[in-house]
């Protein structure tokens, strides 16, 4: 007989219950004798001393009979004490006193019990402890007090509370029933809906969702099912749009199939032709029901049996044909070239082969032509090839040609700027020296003078004083005009070695700005034009102080012929600091005519002028440029617009880089 499972856990529980009960009552009963006996020995020890100490003035003396009428009225009631007889004994068992019912054979039945430290000794019988202590008789002899002690009313409290510790037991055990029942019939229910539930998913319904409630396994269990349908639906969901994506894709297949512009065919293990698409039959002229079930062997299409059985050969061998060139008869008789690729499939559950074809007839047609066309293209490439050589030959010539010219314009360039200096240098001599050869003509005519008056004897104090001052002031005119004679020549002497010779040494950036400055202010000054350096002259360069003179030289030169023109004035500001990563940052700006924005991408192009044929040569910028990127290595940048005048920014290195100049 198969139980369910209900009713094999509410079996379970109860046998679990009634042993627990059981385990509970018989615990109970056991504690509950301990206690009794434990406080009955207690009794009984009080009792003894109680006694003894009252007996031991009557038994030293020997007057214990005077006792007995007290005692027999004190058990007279047993109500009112817990004795039941009393019984002194000498040391050789024979009864001094007594009273009430002492049982038969006392000394023999009081040897059976236990003693304790004090030597009493104590004996349950029914509803009787027996009581045995010694007692000090008349001439110190060693006696015993025997009593009885009534425990009929620890027997009855302890019935009554082991009938109610069994009553609450037993009620215990009834809830604790009932509670397992509802419990197992709340479990039963839920299985039952997870059964329910179960045997809906086997039949295909997913939409149902259980309440998960409860906090324990089987909501666990619940929430995994629930889980588990929901899954099983997405799934099944996915299958049914799979499945409809894959008929959507066979649709798409045959459709692709049947349209695709190449050749194809579809033929079984054996050979024989399942289907074809259009294309094939468009290319060979046939209808699908003249391919259909036959190979191709019994088909006009091989141009002989061996290449079919190549090809065949090779599939089988190979598993497929990777784009393999055969040779097949046309529709016209003529014979083509295809290119063959075939690939196993399965189609309806049978292996098959897919055949695909390119037909290269007119591509080899081409390729035919073009062969003959390369072999008429290479004598006239091998003509024209010639003629590009002498044609190369003649541009290299001209190109160094050019660069020659280049070179002597650029050299005719620095010797032009070092003319102008020369022509500056000397207008600056031109009024030192001229000061100082009126004031030494002067100077001899005033001395022709005094030697006349001193040969004359006619020479006075004040004369010789006015002729001694007149001496003293042409002197001072004559020295200071040669000093700054000198300095110019000095200053044009250095422009003119670094310029010619430009060796690398320390110098300071203001000098070598202001002598160049000094050379332009001839035309400076013609032009009205205003300069203002703002140079430090702590600021020491390890450079080429030739190509910085060659810079500036041309700056200003640029700056005097194209800023101001159609201005009867302008300023010339040149800045100089030390910036970060040990560099000279250089700025040269007028406030010019401008330029415009072709201008200025094209301003530093060799041969780029808006003066050509007016004494530009177009190669000033382009120099500066060179100078700045390749000799000293640095940065230039320039920033202008018409009317607002041209700001030229130059970044140097504060130690610039080995340069061998090819002077």
């Amino acid at each position: 007989m198969r139980l369910p499972l209900r009713v094999k856990f509410l079996l379970l529980s109860a046998f679990v219950l009634a042993l627990v009960v059981g385990v509970l009552i018989a615990n109970s009963l056991r504690l509950m004798e301990n206690a009794v006996s434990r406080n009955a020995e207690r009794v009984a020890h009080e009792y003894a001393v109680t006694l003894n100490l009252t007996l031991s003035p009557y038994a030293s003396t020997g007057r214990l009979n005077e006792l007995s009428s007290y005692w027999n009225e004190m058990l007279a009631e047993p109500r009112d004490s817990l004795l039941r007889y009393i019984v002194v004994l000498d040391a050789s068992g024979r009864s001094l006193a007594q009273a009430g019912e002492q049982p038969l054979q006392l000394p023999a039945l009081l040897r059976r019990g236990k003693a304790d430290e004090g030597g009493v000794r104590t004996l349950f019988e029914e509803h009787i402890l027996h009581v045995r202590a010694p007692l000090l008789l008349n001439q110190n002899e060693i006696g015993s007090l025997n009593f009885g002690l009534s425990t009929a009313e620890l027997g009855k409290a302890r019935d009554e509370v082991m009938l109610q510790g069994s009553a609450i037991a037993l009620t215990g055990f009834g809830v604790g029933l009932l509670l397992f029942v509802a419990l197992t019939h709340g479990i039963g229910r839920r299985l039952q809906a997870l059964t329910e539930q179960s045997q809906q998913l086997a039949q295909g319904q997913y939409g149902r969702q259980l309440p998960e409630r409860g906090g324990d396994e089987l909501q666990v269990f619940t929430h995994s099912l629930n889980t588990m349908s929901a899954a099983l639906r997405d799934r099944i969901l996915r299958l049914e749009e799979s499945e409809l994506r894959l008929s959507e894709s066979e649709a798409r297949f045959h459709t692709l199939f049947d349209m695709t512009p190449l050749p194809l065919s579809v033929s079984g293990q054996d050979g024989r032709v399942l289907t074809a698409n259009r294309a094939l039959l468009r290319t060979f002229h046939r209808e699908l029901g003249d391919v259909v079930g036959k190979r191709s062997d019994e088909l006009p299409f091989w141009a002989s049996p061996v290449e079919r059985n190549r090809i065949w050969q090779l599939h089988q061998r190979q598993g497929a044909v990777r784009g393999e060139v055969a040779d097949v008869q046309l529709p016209d008789g003529s014979q083509g070239s295809v290119t063959i690729w075939s690939s196993s499939l399965l189609l309806d559950g049978q292996q098959a082969i897919i055949w695909a074809l390119l037909d290269l007839t007119q591509e080899r047609k081409a390729k035919d032509a073009l062969q003959e066309l390369n072999a008429s293209l290479e004598h006239r490439v091998r003509e024209r090839s010639a003629e590009l050589e002498h044609a190369n030959s003649e541009l290299s010539h001209t190109l160094d040609t050019l660069k020659r010219t280049q070179h002597d314009l650029i050299a005719a360039e620095k010797m032009a700027s070092l003319g102008s200096l020369v022509a500056g240098i000397a207008h600056e001599l031109n009024t030192p020296i001229g000061n100082s050869l009126l004031a030494s003509t002067a100077l001899r005519d005033r001395v022709e003078e005094f030697d006349a008056v001193v040969a004359a004897g006619s020479l006075r104090r004040s004369a010789l004083i006015s002729h001694l001052e007149e001496v003293r002031m042409a002197c001072g005119l004559i020295s200071s005009s040669l000093q700054k004679a000198a300095e110019l020549i000095a200053s044009f002497k250095q422009i003119a070695v670094d310029q010619t010779n430009d060796q690398r040494r320390c110098f300071s950036l203001l000098t070598v700005v202001s002598d160049t400055t000094a050379t332009f202010m001839p035309r400076l000054r013609r032009a009205n034009c205003r300069v203002s350096l703002d140079v430090p002259s702590s600021l020491m360069l390890d450079s080429y102080p030739g190509s910085l003179y060659q810079i500036f030289t041309n700056l200003l030169n640029n700056a005097l012929m194209h800023a101001f023109e159609g201005r009867s004035e302008g300023q010339i500001v040149i800045h100089a600091q030390a910036g970060e990563s040990e560099l000279a940052e250089i700025s040269f700006s007028d406030d010019g005519v401008g330029m415009s924005e072709e201008v200025r991408r094209h301003v530093f192009d060799p041969f780029f002028t808006t003066k050509m044929g007016q004494g530009g040569t177009g190669l000033g910028m382009n120099i500066v440029y060179n100078i700045v990127s390749g000799v000293l290595g640095g940065r230039i940048a320039i920033d202008s617009a018409p009317g607002a005048g041209t700001v030229i920014r130059i970044s140097l290195p504060l130690s610039s880089p080995l340069y061998e100049a090819a002077r």
